[in-house]
């Protein structure tokens, strides 16, 4: 079972940067990229469970994407011990487990605790 599952689509400036970024800190070297419609790029895991899609610059900044992982506490160590900087663990009202990490690019990616 892969770390992290779901689908977030991220907007950044510099396009190569934030592909090798993902691909190195999501492990996602094996998996497969796809180029999309006007310069967008899916990065897909080999086992498909996790697609990060990159768009280019716009005017629309996405607020906030979100991805599910098995056990919050291994994610969060796993993704600190792959160089990302990550939020603590906070518990929300109705008990999700969850923390907060930003990419090259200040983009926040939420990564909660699936039940």
């Amino acid at each position: 079972m892969r770390m992290f599952s779901g689908a977030i689509y991220v907007v950044v400036r510099n396009r190569d940067s934030a592909i090798a970024w993902y691909k190195e800190k999501f492990k996602l070297g094996s998996g497969s990229l796809v180029e999309m419609e006007e310069g967008e790029v899916a990065l897909q895991s080999s086992d498909r469970e996790l697609t990060i899609s990159i768009g280019g610059p716009t005017d629309n900044p996405v607020d906030r994407a979100m991805l599910a992982t098995g056990n919050a506490k291994k994610a969060r160590e796993w993704l600190v011990g792959h160089g990302v900087s990550a939020d603590p663990i906070q518990t929300d009202r109705q008990g999700t487990r969850y923390f907060e990490i930003r990419d090259l690019e200040n983009n926040p990616i939420e990564i909660f605790e699936e039940p």
